[in-house]
């Protein structure tokens, strides 16, 4: 298990000669002397930063229950940006806990997402879990923010990863002979393989999940139609073929919920959009007083699994349904959203600012923000592109 190591400096409400003590001596390696002295600012002040520091000093003495009992105070007195969560999951690792592990892991993740070691503390957790769609995506992430990428452990992932691609591509291209020669049996065979290594191929799952739905089988054709949703949230052929298979399975709300997500995909295309409003309509007949709390019921069990696509998918549901319930769940709704693509969020904070102090000519700092967007972006894409014209020499 990978562990990153942070510092806090806090000179507020506490004895400066204290606090730079306390650093000193647990750099030093004297954590017992470092964690008495900061159990004596305890008198002088109360804070988050406090709790952090002293939970560490606990974590650094294996101490878990006492280190486990400051993370969280610091956490119930800041929650943003607090880096206890990732320690927290550090201890639950330890216990054997991998979902309460993953879940403090992935909200340190939704703050530093271009954190190498809580990346690779995902991958590798759900990889444990055997959930190799999200191992997947975490290592590649590890591998886009790792600093060291000459090092035996980095080489050894990223062609771990690129022999199961390599995989996943080969017997999706012999999935694509078979099904020209309409042996779908054979090509179901080599698509659930190539899924099986390489899980995060939109084009994969959205033939293999046409595949079981032409062959009539319903339960798989929702799984890998669900898998594509998660890669491409936007896909109108996956989101009819998903409403169709539904419909089929007596899901009239979750059919009804695609629907309503195709709305906005054709607005431009008018007829699509009539359509979609008349069979809407029709599926509203279907709806009772419980249709959205199956998928509340689904929508946590996905999260207590760790399943956030899912999850995101079904609480999504639920307000879909019933417009009432927006106000309740929408909460959830824009954390879940944040777990699974925090880069968003930070990129476009960091355009704001940097926007800022470059127009004020402080280059210094404008550069330090369109770096960041360059670290978190795709280099292939407009963030990076426009991130990089603005960068300044000074």
């Amino acid at each position: 298990m990978a562990s990153s190591d942070y510092y806090i400096q806090d000179n507020a409400d506490i004895e400066t000669q204290k606090l730079e003590a306390a650093k000193g001596l647990y750099q030093a390696g004297d954590y017992k002397g470092s964690l008495k002295l900061y159990l004596d600012m305890l008198n002088s002040g109360y804070s988050h930063k406090l709790c952090y520091e002293i939970g560490r000093c606990y974590y650094k003495l294996d101490d878990m229950e006492n280190a486990e009992l400051y993370f969280v105070r610091s956490i119930s007195l800041e929650e943003y940006k607090n880096p206890s969560y990732l320690f927290l999951g550090n201890i639950f690792y330890k216990k054997q806990e991998l979902s309460k592990a993953i879940e403090y892991w992935i909200t340190a993740y939704s703050y530093k997402p271009d954190d190498e070691s809580v990346c690779l503390n995902l991958a590798t957790s759900y990889f444990s879990k055997n959930m190799k769609f999200y191992s997947v995506h975490f290592y590649n992430k590890y591998l886009k923010y790792a600093k060291n990428k000459t090092s035996e452990h980095y080489r050894e992932i990223k062609k771990g990863l690129e022999e199961f691609s390599q995989i996943g591509d080969n017997f999706y291209k012999k999935a694509l002979r078979a099904v020209s020669m309409n042996d779908n049996a054979t090509a179901i065979q080599a698509l659930d393989y190539a899924v099986q290594n390489f899980p995060t191929n939109f084009d994969t799952n959205n033939l293999l999940g046409k595949l079981y739905y032409n062959e009539k089988d319903y339960t798989h054709a929702l799984k890998y139609l669900k898998q594509a949703l998660c890669l491409d949230p936007k896909s109108i052929d996956i989101l009819k073929r998903l409403s169709s298979v539904m419909v089929l399975t007596d899901d009239i709300t979750g059919a009804y919920c695609c629907f309503k997500r195709m709305l906005p995909l054709v607005l431009s295309r008018q007829k699509d959009y009539y359509d979609i409003i008349k069979t809407i309509k029709e599926l509203e007949n279907g709806f009772n007083e419980n249709s959205a709390k199956k998928h509340l019921v689904l929508a946590e069990k996905y999260y207590s699994q760790n399943d956030y696509y899912l999850a995101l998918f079904e609480y999504e549901n639920c307000t879909i349904i019933d417009n009432n319930l927006a106000n309740e769940y929408n909460e959830t709704i824009q954390k879940i959203k944040q777990l699974l693509n925090p880069e968003e969020r930070i990129i476009k904070t960091c355009f704001e600012k940097g926007a800022l102090f470059h127009s004020e000519g402080d280059y210094l700092k404008s550069n330090k923000y369109f770096t960041k967007i360059m670290t978190l972006s795709d280099e292939n894409s407009a963030e990076y592109k426009l991130a990089k014209s603005r960068i300044v020499n000074v």
